[in-house]
């Protein structure tokens, strides 16, 4: 595969060279460095300075315009795989509604990838377009769990809406139960009723991935969620396996996650994925990780 070395802010997605990532290939847009939802699992902390003010990329637009011009045709673009698309500034500045139209224009095929309702916004280019998918992260119903988990994305209850509206005006969504972090959000009756209200509201797909520690996102979880410091510590620090820069909790617990949501997922009728895990044999036959498929299907 030829690379293309010249782009500016679209990336030919590489998540670290990892050998466990099952996504197809894409290019990646950020249109924001930085997120403004504080999620206290995110990985993308560890290596974005400042992370946590979220900031336009300079010269989005012009350089936007540049680079589709170099990518191939129908290729895939996926927004965003570290800062959420729709972080904060986006209510105002309205950059990446403007980006939407100039990848609609082009003629490629997108995926979004978000915590935020405010997708919504959007569905009408969406919807016109036809070559998407969107693809909607709900760790829990708990609005008040997830107020600590992530403290600043909408409420799930939002998210949950907007899954509803988007499936409504016929755009495919994805929902992502990811992460599944040990006493906190893993509960056989809390994952059950997490995927009924999706698959009731029009979820086409779950996919799903158990939480991938670092140094610095296990040490504010422990300090949110000190009930659970003994469990996430013996799972990570005394029994963990490090892999491609993580550490993931035992490979028999993680199937044993990985296999109720599949079950659950099945059970209303959805196709399921898993995210980095190493289990591609649990996927759904023909379905990618990320939820593009159907931007595919659509095209």
């Amino acid at each position: 595969m030829v690379r293309i070395r010249s782009l500016r802010v679209i990336r030919e997605f590489d998540p670290w060279s990892s050998p466990l990532c099952t996504c197809p290939h894409k290019f990646t847009l950020n249109p924001y460095t930085g997120c403004g939802h504080h999620c206290i699992y995110c990985y993308a902390r560890s290596y974005i300075r400042n992370f946590d003010n979220p900031r336009p990329k300079v010269g989005l637009i012009v350089n936007v315009l540049r680079d589709i011009s170099k990518l191939p045709k129908n290729a895939l673009i996926s927004m965003s795989e570290s800062s959420d698309p729709y972080t904060p500034p986006e209510h105002e500045l309205m950059l990446t509604r403007r980006v939407l139209k100039l990848i609609a224009e082009a003629g490629f095929k997108l995926l979004i990838v978000t915590k935020s309702d405010l997708v919504v916004r959007d569905a009408d280019i969406l919807e016109r377009y036809g070559k998407s998918a969107v693809a909607i992260t709900i760790t829990t119903l708990d609005d008040v769990k997830a107020k600590l988990i992530e403290p600043k994305a909408p409420p799930p209850s939002q998210r949950l809406r907007a899954v509803q509206e988007l499936s409504r005006r016929g755009i495919p969504v994805t929902v992502r139960v990811d992460p599944i972090i040990p006493g906190i959000n893993d509960s056989e009756e809390e994952l059950r009723e997490l995927i009924k209200r999706v698959a009731d509201v029009g979820a086409v797909q779950i996919t799903t991935s158990t939480y991938k520690a670092r140094a610095d996102s296990l040490s504010k979880l422990i300090k949110v969620f000190p009930q659970a410091a003994n469990l996430l510590k013996k799972l990570y620090l005394m029994e963990g396996e490090r892999r491609s820069g993580y550490i993931y909790m035992p490979k028999e617990l993680r199937l044993r996650y990985l296999l109720l949501v599949k079950k659950i997922a099945e059970s209303y009728g959805m196709a399921f994925s898993t995210c980095r895990e190493g289990f591609r044999f649990l996927n759904t036959p023909g379905i990618y990780c990320d939820g593009s498929t159907y931007a595919f299907m659509r095209a």
